[in-house]
């Protein structure tokens, strides 16, 4: 039988708000030992973002303190979901396809449930 996303995903979620600092968004990723935080949506709204290891490098690299940039700055609107039924190549498919590392996971009624990134499936792979 074929691996599922349910198989690879943390169902810990990491989650930040958008007026967070990079500094701590650094540390909720380290302490965690994950490579993205996801940001829920604002209240009323809809959309969840994801502020990943690639936002956090850019943001250390604009020189100023990270104590004063917002996460909001970098993160990005998610775009892209992974459901935990799915085969594990279509994830990584859906990956390869947007151009992402990191896919939020959806239950049948659309709630986040897990995030899924490419170095879990390696790293989880047998």
């Amino acid at each position: 039988m074929s691996r599922r996303v349910r198989d690879f995903m943390k169902r810990n979620l990491i989650t930040a708000n958008l007026n967070d600092s990079v500094a701590y968004a650094k540390r909720l990723m380290r302490e965690n030992k994950t490579h993205s935080v996801l940001i829920p949506p604002v209240r009323g709204g809809r959309s969840w973002w994801i502020f990943t290891e690639t936002d956090l490098l850019l943001a250390l690299d604009s020189g100023e303190d990270p104590e004063n940039i917002s996460i909001g700055d970098y993160a990005s609107p998610v775009k892209y979901k992974a459901r935990s039924d799915w085969d594990y190549r279509r994830a990584l498919d859906e990956m390869i396809n947007a151009g992402v590392k990191h896919l939020p996971v959806v239950d049948d009624s659309g709630n986040v449930v897990g995030v899924i990134s490419s170095t879990d499936m390696i790293d989880d792979f047998e």
